[in-house]
């Protein structure tokens, strides 16, 4: 398996689901620079489950814990490890479906290139594994926000309820939603609780602050190297930049200093590969989770068709916490692109 990504700075996660712990190691890291473990962990609590009743009732405490590479709060420039343990793992959950194929699920993928799996959970599937993620990236997400580079997501729909863009909350235990949607939103989830359905999700991030020249023609172009590190979140599908390809950003004369500016930004700050100065836009659809407690037909690992049923502990809709997976993997993709740009020298 690829275990790791990142160009100047790398990152490594490692754990399953449901073993003992999961984390990740960030090697090639700043020296000199201050880091938190609070810090981390304000954006790891947006993300870990059982945070309302529209997300797993699987209750992990997701506390991060730094090893190395940090001394009186600062980076030494040696690489750092971090570890959250797993607490509420019950693999007995999973012990009916270990010679089952789930429905949309890369349990069969994975027997079929491994000749073997964990299927508690997933293993290295599991959306668990994103809390690595989340833990590395927050980091340099702060160091982005401190350079004035500003990341925000917001859920545009869930399934084939639209959510409007007009006036927002951080409400619902901290993800984020149009409050005049709450009613709306419960009765939808619901009802796929209710019916052990899942659903999907459509998510934008928009990425302000940016300045132009990110990404190296022909083959790190920024959106490739964005879409690559986005679609490697498990379940997310499709991935869409800009506002709409029909029309072209008109240019204009702006002042003496920046010479011209756009009359809009239907390219989603992004022209041959390469960052113009304006917003990217970023659209993002995750797939239905897999694993339901409805029945279902599949086959086994003997080849049989069966009727399967999955129990546990599992989102109706995993897009509900996945906007600090995908700001945390933009982030280190961005400060990554800065190094080699030099370009906030």
């Amino acid at each position: 398996m690829n275990n790791s990504y990142g160009e100047i700075i790398k990152i490594t996660t490692f754990g399953e689901s449901h073993g003992l712990v999961i984390g990740a190691i960030i090697d090639g890291i700043f020296s000199n620079k201050y880091i938190f473990e609070k810090t981390i962990q304000e954006k790891l609590n947006l993300r870990k489950p059982f945070t309302s009743l529209f997300s797993t009732q699987r209750k992990e405490f997701d506390k991060i814990k730094i090893f190395t590479g940090i001394f009186n709060s600062k980076t030494t420039g040696c690489p750092i490890l971090m570890i959250i343990k797993n607490h509420d793992n019950n693999s007995l959950d999973y012990n009916n479906i270990s010679k089952n194929f789930r429905p949309g699920h890369s349990d069969i993928t994975y027997q079929n290139k491994y000749k073997f799996r964990d299927f508690r959970g997933g293993g290295r599937s599991s959306a668990r594994e994103t809390a690595c993620r989340v833990a590395a990236g927050s980091y340099f997400n702060f160091i982005l926000f401190n350079k004035g580079i500003l990341i925000r997501s917001y859920i545009k729909k869930i399934g084939i309820l639209k959510i409007n863009f007009f006036y927002w909350k951080n409400v619902i235990n901290r993800f984020f939603i149009n409050i005049y949607y709450i009613k709306s939103l419960k009765e939808y989830i619901n009802n796929f609780k209710n019916s052990s359905n899942s659903s999907s999700a459509e998510i934008i991030t928009v990425i302000n602050g940016i300045k132009p020249g990110l990404g190296d023609p022909l083959y790190k172009k920024i959106d490739s190297i964005i879409s690559d590190y986005i679609l490697s979140i498990n379940a997310v599908k499709s991935i869409y930049f800009g506002i709409n390809f029909k029309n072209k950003d008109s240019y204009c004369i702006k002042d003496e200093i920046s010479k011209f500016g756009y009359l809009s930004n239907n390219n989603g700050g992004i022209l041959g590969g390469i960052t113009n100065g304006q917003p990217i836009i970023i659209k993002i659809i995750f797939k239905p989770t897999s694993s339901t407690s409805k029945k279902i037909n599949t086959i086994n690992i003997e080849n049989k068709e069966i009727i399967s049923q999955t129990y546990g502990r599992h989102d109706p809709c995993v897009g509900l916490r996945a906007i600090p997976i995908i700001e945390s993997m933009i982030s280190t993709i961005l400060i990554n692109k800065i190094l080699i740009n030099k370009i906030y020298e």
